[in-house]
């Protein structure tokens, strides 16, 4: 039968049962069980099982106990007593008397019949002799204590014993209050003595104790009292604890079994002993065993077990590499797991941030490094704190003259782990951000690593690094699972359209553009007709840059992603042949224009000719494939809407002559439509920002010589001016205004300034 997956929030319980035994601890257990089922002193036998928290303590016990029961002729009597779960010394040792006298009392036979009685009498007798001694000394300095502050003089107390009535009235509300302070507790416990001596004709400490140990001399099985948790007592609790066993460990037939860490315990017996508190436990424990070691290959066999069940499904480990985990586990990871509940606590949290990052059964950051960012959140917390700080120091390349404030940067992350685990934290960051593995004597790595890094979802990439710790997809960017959609329709081009004009429909279309460029040379050459061409088919929806962006146009990433996909075809005529039967196909306008002027030799162009798509002669098929869709768009009016109509114009203009272009230009403005057309489409835009400064300030601007190939400037300006009652929208109403101040610079005799230098007054 299979067993139900764990929780990923399970609770760190220790196992219950032999068969559950991961570590290989059952021999331990088991020969525990048999000696203490063994045992038939005259006195108590105090067991501890040394151990520091987190190592299995209670699961061996819980082992231990299964081992007993598992033979129920000899399996003694057991009393689990947790100490913990009494708050105060007064309830400690009424629970430790209680919890014992109710496990003999549960099926009396000949010989116990009487013993949970006389254990309960027992126990209230010498608990009321303990606080007789204690509690009363505490009372009568409360006591005077009182008498001193009231300023009660010495004639005064004589008057109250010599029975002056009238002096001593003035006093009845001191002896209450004395007699509450003292009785509070008292009462209870005289009570309970009275209570349990009446059933036991009034029997004295010293009688009750020789009446319980001739019974428990009588038993058949010993009674096995077990005391878990007590280090986590406070110091006071822990003394009183140990104080009650060893005020009972000369009874026979019972065996006590204490878990505990060793060194906090004997911290809080240094004061009831001159000597060390190591001393004081020797007295009392007569065996100290320490729990075993955990073999480390057992504690790796279980981790290992959970990363397979947490990360095991084939489509989670596409960026999972054997090589590079190997690197980030043994020197980086591995000495974190020292326990079960290290690995069991890390486990629990890991396989939860998988689920978030889980979409469509793509993971969105790259396994090993959630497993290091994870461990170093669980471990490291305050290594964790400081790493989002620190995005741009960690996913950038080092500027010259920079490298001194990246290795303070970098040195001030790993200070904040405790000295031990700083060789580790070191590697870490190494493996996890090459950028800076050159501070830690490694290699130095440029940008162009940076594609591949994203590709595996790196956290070392800008664009991957904040998913790790806004667990979400940031707003603006897309999903891992959006990229895979889209690169698993690259062979269909209606499917791959779509995909990408959903995203368009999102305001997502030119992050899908960045992001797929990064997969530029991964796509298969056998789809490259319908992939050019689905890329071709969006070409003219592509969002502008933002205002003083400073990446890539989604335009150029396009360009981009078609030229290095295609670069992987060595042979020239095949790759103008794949691009020959895209733009026929196509039924964009813009990107083959582009991407055929990116092929245009030139003398501003002094690139080698291996660098090129294509061949010279095959650049004249692109040019005209172009031509002819230039001309139909043209004359359906789809040129005129254009966005890019001033680079389509210019285009034309270079690849026939100006006279076709400039035809269609003057039968354009004809209409007040065709006008406004015009010179939307030559307005620019820039963005300035100066020193000091948070945000970019806009600039339009309209050079009249870009207009004056296509158009005579004087007859414009005469048809602008009749523009100036009519109400238009933004970019046009814009587009007039900077024509005017465009004509204006004319007049005054300025020259064409770029169009970045935006002087003038409006």
């Amino acid at each position: 039968m299979s067993r139900t997956p764990p929780h990923p929030f399970s609770a760190d319980r220790p196992i219950t049962s032999l068969a559950d035994d991961l570590l290989g601890r059952g021999p331990f257990a088991d020969a525990l069980a048999s000696a203490i089922k063994s045992w038939r002193g005259k006195d108590s036998l105090v067991i501890a099982l040394f151990g520091p928290w987190g190592s299995g303590k209670t699961s061996v016990k819980n082992m231990v106990i299964d081992g007993l029961r598992a033979s129920a002729n000899d399996c003694p009597q057991i009393v689990e007593f947790n100490p913990w779960h009494w708050a105060g010394q007064d309830q400690l040792a009424n629970a430790f008397f209680q919890e014992i006298g109710k496990t003999l009392g549960k099926k009396p036979n000949g010989k116990t019949k009487g013993l949970a009685k006389n254990w309960k009498v027992y126990g209230a007798a010498l608990q009321l002799t303990s606080y007789v001694a204690t509690g009363f000394r505490d009372a009568l300095v409360w006591l005077f204590v009182a008498i001193a502050v009231l300023g009660i003089g010495g004639a005064e107390i004589q008057s109250w014993f010599s029975g002056k009535l009238a002096s001593a009235v003035g006093y009845v509300a001191l002896a209450l209050a004395f007699l509450t302070k003292w009785s509070g507790g008292f009462a209870e416990k005289l009570v309970a003595l009275f209570d349990a001596q009446s059933a036991a004709h009034e029997k004295g400490v010293v009688e009750l104790k020789g009446g319980l140990t001739e019974a428990l001399q009588k038993l058949d099985k010993s009674i096995l009292v077990i005391l878990d948790d007590v280090d986590r007592l406070s110091a006071a609790e822990i003394r009183i604890l140990f104080q009650l066993i060893k005020a009972n460990a000369d009874f026979p037939n019972l065996v006590y079994l204490v878990l505990f860490q060793r060194n906090i315990v004997e911290k809080a017996l240094e004061d009831l002993s001159p000597g060390p508190g190591q001393d004081f436990l020797e007295k009392i424990v007569q065996v100290g065993l320490d729990i075993p070691r955990i073999e480390r290959s057992r504690l790796e066999r279980v981790l290992s077990d959970g990363l397979d069940r947490v990360l095991g499904q084939q489509d989670m480990l596409r960026n999972f590499d054997q090589v590079r985990w190997a690197n980030v586990f043994i020197p980086g990871l591995r000495p974190y797991y020292q326990t079960l509940r290290d690995v069991f606590r890390f486990l629990g949290t890991l396989e939860f941030h998988v689920g978030v990052f889980k979409r469509d059964g793509t993971l969105e950051v790259n396994p090993i490094d959630l497993v290091a960012v994870e461990a170093l959140r669980v471990f490291e917390p305050a290594v964790y704190g400081k790493l989002h700080d620190s995005k741009a120091l960690l996913t950038s390349t080092t500027e010259s003259g920079k490298e001194e404030h990246v290795r303070k940067g970098v040195q001030d992350i790993w200070a904040t782990a405790s000295e031990r685990s700083q060789p580790q934290v070191k590697k870490l960051l190494s493996e996890l951000f090459p950028t800076i593995e050159w501070v830690l004597g490694g290699s130095t790595y440029g940008a162009d690593w940076f594609e591949g890094w994203y590709r595996e979802l790196r956290i070392c990439h800008r664009d991957a690094f904040d998913k790790y710790f806004y667990l979400a997809i940031p707003v603006g960017d897309i999903s891992q699972a959006d990229i895979e959609r889209l690169l698993s329709t690259t062979d269909n081009r209606t499917g791959l359209v779509a995909a990408l004009r959903a995203l368009y429909e999102q305001g997502l279309l030119g992050v899908a553009l960045d992001r797929l460029e990064a997969y530029k040379q991964k796509i298969s050459l056998n789809d490259a007709i319908p992939f050019i061409t689905a890329l071709f088919d969006i070409g003219d929806d592509l969002p502008e840059s933002a205002p003083g962006s400073t990446w890539l146009s989604p335009q150029m990433h396009l360009s981009r992603i078609v030229y290095w996909y295609l670069k992987q075809e060595a042979d020239r005529t095949r790759r103008a042949e794949i691009l020959k039967t895209a733009m026929r196909k196509t039924t964009g306008l813009y990107a083959p224009i582009d991407r055929t002027a990116s092929e245009t030799r030139g003398p501003e162009k002094k690139r080698d000719e291996e660098a090129y798509l294509v061949s010279e002669e095959a650049l004249k098929d692109l040019q005209d494939i172009c031509l002819e869709k230039i001309r139909a768009a043209a004359g359906s009016g789809v040129l005129a809407r254009h966005p890019e109509l001033a680079s389509i114009l210019y285009r034309w203009r270079d690849w026939v002559s100006i006279d076709e272009p400039k035809v269609w230009v003057q039968d354009l403005i004809r209409s007040d439509e065709g006008l406004l057309a015009i010179l939307s489409g030559f307005l620019q835009r820039s963005t300035s920002q100066g020193f000091g400064d948070y945000a970019a300030k806009t600039h339009w601007r309209i050079r009249l010589d870009s207009l004056e190939p296509f158009v005579e400037i004087e007859h414009l300006e005469q048809r602008v001016i009749a523009l100036q009652a009519l109400d238009l929208p933004e970019k046009q109403n814009e587009a007039v205004k900077q024509f005017r101040k465009a004509i204006r610079r004319r007049e005054q005799g300025k020259p064409e300034n770029p169009f970045w230098r935006d002087d003038d007054e409006d």
